[in-house]
């Protein structure tokens, strides 16, 4: 092999190298924003939002707001800051949606509440979040700027902040999984997102210069995915066990109303379409 073939093969290895590095920049971009796209096209299918929980929205935006001015403090990968602004994004638009098929709230007149702490981020009118949103990103912006990006301790703080925020993701998602008992309108993707993503996220911080910081929270933020799956496989075995019963020993034809009455004390909702689809399938299943 001769010295230009050298040369060939160590051009070809760094251009794979710097594709390769490229499209993991890019994943670490688009891929988080695939699951809560398809929790946005179930809410809006669906036209029902119990099972998600807003304050999903609350943490990232919260975290992505932080982190953006920890990375002006801390210039790191600049592609965590564009996951960051587009994250920020997604979320707004996964809050109007959630805002607009929210049946639990109350627009009886269309007057911000943004006040009321009782309703804290179960407000009826997306402008409260939005008002909301810009107000704390004015406040950390100009506190930023009084202490400045150039003070160690302040960014590390921030750096802080973010992390503890995002790794409370899962939480308020268990506990709406816990109260409602209800799995079917979370979106699966989204779940499987969040594991694929922690795990890609996790990788891709070990492998880079990133602050400690946020590698030791995506490790917590990991664990908890898996509480969020088996919380999702034991309430969809028990909903599926409480329908059989209910299809076993029921010889007539329940409405809509009469059905929801018998699920009430779960929270869980059902078209008439979706129960007589669950027992024809169910009643075909005993004749063969």
């Amino acid at each position: 092999m001769n010295s230009d073939d050298t040369k060939n093969i160590h051009y070809l290895r760094k251009m794979i190298f710097i594709i390769f590095n490229y499209l993991l920049d890019i994943g670490f971009v688009v891929l988080p924003l695939v699951g809560y796209i398809h929790q946005y096209m179930k809410i809006k299918i669906l036209q029902n939002t119990e099972g998600f929980s807003k304050f999903v929205s609350f943490i990232l935006i919260m975290a992505y707001i932080i982190r953006i001015f920890f990375w002006l403090g801390h210039h790191f990968e600049i592609t965590i800051l564009l996951n960051a602004i587009f994250g920020i994004i997604m979320q707004l638009l996964l809050l109007q949606i959630c805002v607009k098929y929210d049946k639990r709230l109350q627009r009886n007149q269309n007057i911000s509440r943004l006040l009321n702490l009782k309703e804290f981020w179960n407000w009826p009118f997306f402008y409260d979040y939005f008002f909301f949103v810009s107000i704390i990103t004015l406040l950390i912006g100009f506190l930023s700027n009084l202490i400045g990006y150039d003070n160690e301790v302040y960014i590390f703080i921030l750096g802080i902040l973010t992390s503890m925020i995002e790794a409370l993701l899962d939480i308020p998602q268990i506990y709406e999984l816990y109260i409602s008992k209800n799995p079917h309108t979370i979106s699966y993707l989204l779940i499987i997102g969040w594991l694929c993503g922690d795990i890609f996220k996790v990788s891709y911080y070990c492998s880079r210069n990133t602050p400690i910081q946020l590698i030791v929270c995506a490790i917590f933020q990991l664990s908890t995915d898996f509480i969020v799956i088996y919380q999702i496989y034991y309430y969809k075995q028990k909903f599926d066990e409480n329908l059989d019963k209910l299809f076993r020993f029921s010889h007539c034809d329940l409405n809509e109303s009469k059905f929801n009455r018998l699920f009430s004390n779960k929270h869980i909702m059902y078209r008439d379409s979706d129960f007589h689809l669950h027992r024809d399938s169910s009643s075909s299943g005993n004749t063969v």
